[in-house]
């Protein structure tokens, strides 16, 4: 077995580099460690959500840690009863940690879903836009490109179909904005701010029709899909800071 890694230089490193401490987010989230394990590390794995089937697909891979975008708490505070019960001794009875790291992996400027998207399609001049509880979580940038292209570049990029609402596809996309996730609802801040086309991932039945009365260009490519990058990204991180073997656990939820 390889030399094992603290579980706490882990920790301190993510919670450092994701400032977890600093980024508001939902209760349910508690980003950081949310199970401890014997406070060693010998492989990684890493996936965007907390279900059961990930957890087993943890310890059949022989990790000690799993690091989720949603975390295991997402149900929010219940009974250790059922199902729940269940989850909880998975991780205890086979030393599994859990690390949850929600908006702040969302936001991040170089790890960030976001971030790795605007990478993935070539934007340019990329910025920070789009404030929620006083950070802002999306990216902004500059497509050289038509919105059809555009589509095109993001489908191959997540490996989704893209749904939503498309005015002209031959129009020069120009400056865009990407939140990934639940972001539909950041429609009308997209619009006030000037902007014309928007990526974002889950989709959201009144936007649509928003975006067409709006005439605003938004692309959907799925939750799951455009919550990848940022799990990935730690992968490597740690990977590279730790020579920790990482595995990505892929239980797409289809939306």
């Amino acid at each position: 077995m390889p030399e094992a890694t603290p579980l706490s230089a882990i920790v301190s490193l993510l919670d450092t580099t994701l400032s977890i401490n600093s980024v508001r987010d939902a209760s349910v989230a508690l980003n950081g460690l949310q199970v401890e394990n014997d406070g060693r590390v010998h492989k990684v794995a890493l996936a965007v959500d907390g279900s059961q089937k990930t957890l087993d697909d943890a310890v059949a891979a022989g990790a000690d840690l799993l690091v989720l975008h949603h975390g295991i708490y997402w149900s929010g505070l219940r009974p250790l009863t059922g199902w729940w019960k269940r989850k909880i001794e998975t991780c205890l009875r086979h030393n599994l940690a859990i690390y949850a790291a929600h908006l702040p992996l969302d936001m991040h400027p170089t790890l960030g879903n976001n971030a790795c998207i605007a990478r993935g399609l070539g934007l340019q001049d990329t910025t920070p836009e789009l404030e929620l509880h006083g950070a802002l979580i999306g990216t902004a940038g500059f497509f050289p490109g038509s919105v059809g292209e555009l589509r095109e570049r993001y489908a191959a990029l997540t490996g989704a179909v893209i749904t939503g609402v498309v005015h002209d596809p031959a129009a020069p996309a120009g400056r865009v904005v990407i939140c990934s996730g639940a972001g539909g609802a950041e429609l009308y801040s997209v619009a006030d701010k000037g902007y014309t086309t928007y990526l974002t991932g889950e989709t959201n039945h009144w936007v649509l029709n928003a975006a067409q009365d709006m005439g605003v260009n938004i692309l959907f490519a799925g939750h799951y899909a455009t919550e990848t990058f940022g799990v990935r990204s730690v992968g490597e991180l740690l990977h590279s800071r730790f020579g920790l073997p990482t595995l990505f656990i892929d239980n797409p939820t289809g939306l």
